[in-house]
């Protein structure tokens, strides 16, 4: 079984019905990964819990909490399978029971919601791991335990090897840990750390987590569906780098679903693989999803060998994908280090408010775009995932590019700087010298001062959306 798509609609905040197009896995890094990104409050959880209630045998219900008034106060859930469509929606209007056609749930899913934890104390018993996924309920509220995973413990147990050469890949070596039983005939999950032990109570929650996580992949099958919300809570990001590794290998054969706010689980390698990027985010309080598209995607295969410029894909870029709207593009990284210095100076120089300068040195993508013809690329990529306020700002000398790009991109502003570059330079063997926006002592030229003001004024009034 492969799931192609996921249509929502009336769940929670989203009153307009919305598709996820799935990731596909080829035999690929990274492949069969599907990554839900975005800012807080925008769906993201909302997406995860609509699978949940697919991988439900038992079906849910959907209280009025749950329903949205504008959707007409109906839930309606539909994923396109491989083997055809399935539904799952309300019966009636107004009201919380559903049902689902046809009556088969997705029984080769995993769920791991956001808020994994386990009661400290439990009974003794066994699942295996299609008991233990036809055990899921849907909870009525997000902060309950997971029913039964202590029964998972004692699987695991039995094949603790095989756990821990996947836990081994994230905490090497991995912590040692059994199953104990206190006088009072209750059992408890102990865990060995340096000689000092702990009960269920009092392991971290990145170790809870990763117990969760593990248990998912370690006896997963190929063409398995594992979705997991924010894999990297309480993690160390040296964990969450590794424990990207390891989901990346593992959705060369499987489906793997994730909502994150991580960048170190947004790999462009990933994505160039096969992985898709969807970006879930309010517009007019209706939650959207807009994903990146493939053709888009496939534009960044030259950056990810670009070697003078290894940085424009890295960590610092990936941040984009879980900002809110707004994001200034400029050309390379002599930009991004050098305009929050010309932002102060036009503060000091009365020519822009202390807050407007706050405001857009935390727009800047990433280190720039590698080059006034990577742009284009970024502003798509922005485009494709919702983005509605961004500005694109080139130097003097690059300046004929940008009446294509706002035809292109029409709600988006793109503009120069009054120089051919923001340093000055002096004349090299083949280069002549360059004469900047800033001297060589990184001030601000005098005679651009006035043209420079009006540019940065005009750039925050449009990301914030306050004037055309």
């Amino acid at each position: 079984m492969s799931v192609e798509k996921l249509t929502i609609k009336g769940l929670r905040g989203f009153a307009n019905e919305q598709d996820l197009r799935f990731a596909q896995p080829t035999g690929e890094a990274g492949s069969g990964i599907t990554i839900l990104v975005g800012p807080n409050n925008g769906g993201k959880s909302t997406v995860v819990e609509s699978l949940q209630a697919w991988s439900a045998r038992r079906a849910p219900t959907f209280p009025e909490g749950k329903r949205n008034q504008r959707a007409g106060d109906r839930v309606s859930i539909r994923i396109e399978l491989d083997d055809g469509m399935h539904e799952l929606r309300t019966i009636d209007t107004g009201g919380s029971q559903i049902i689902r056609e046809p009556e088969d749930h997705l029984a080769n899913c995993y769920v791991l919601p956001s808020r994994r934890f386990f009661d400290p104390y439990f009974n003794e018993g066994e699942m295996d791991r299609q008991s233990y996924l036809s055990s899921f309920r849907v909870p009525n509220t997000r902060s309950t335990t997971t029913a039964n995973f202590s029964y998972r413990l004692f699987t695991v147990l039995k094949n603790l090897p095989r756990f821990n050469e996947v836990l081994a890949r994230v905490v090497d070596p991995p912590p040692t840990w059994t199953i104990d039983q206190s006088d009072q005939g209750g059992y408890y999950l102990k865990m060995n750390s340096e000689g000092q032990f702990h009960s269920s109570d009092g392991l971290g929650e990145g170790i809870v987590s990763l117990l969760f996580i593990v248990d998912a992949l370690y006896d997963s099958d190929e063409g398995d569906l594992i979705v997991i919300d924010e894999p990297e809570l309480s993690l160390h990001p040296t964990y969450q780098r590794r424990l990207a590794g390891v989901l990346a290998d593992f959705a060369r054969s499987r489906q793997i679903v994730y909502a994150t706010h991580s960048p170190y689980f947004v790999d462009f390698q990933h994505v160039m693989n096969g992985a898709e990027v969807a970006r879930v985010h309010k517009r007019a309080e209706s939650s959207r999803i807009s994903q990146l598209d493939r053709s888009t995607a496939e534009q960044f295969k030259g950056l990810l060998r670009n070697s003078n410029n290894p940085h424009v894909l890295g960590l610092d870029a990936r941040e984009v994908f879980f900002q809110e709207d707004g994001v200034v593009i400029v050309e390379g990284q002599d930009d991004v280090l050098r305009y929050p210095s010309i932002l102060d100076q036009l503060v000091s120089l009365g020519r822009l408010d202390g807050d407007s300068a706050s405001y857009l040195r935390e727009r800047f993508f990433g280190w720039g775009a590698g080059g006034a013809g990577n742009i284009e690329r970024v502003a798509s990529l922005l485009h494709d995932l919702g983005f509605e306020r961004v500005a694109g700002i080139f130097d003097k000398n690059q300046r004929h590019l940008i009446p294509s790009l706002q035809s292109k991109f029409g709600g988006y502003f793109f503009s120069s700087i009054p120089a051919d570059d923001i340093r000055t330079k002096p004349a090299t063997d083949g280069r002549e010298a360059t004469y900047g926006l800033i001297d060589e002592s990184g001030e601000l030229r005098s005679e651009h001062v006035q043209e420079t003001g009006i540019l940065f004024n005009k750039v925050g009034r449009k990301l914030r959306g306050t004037q055309n």
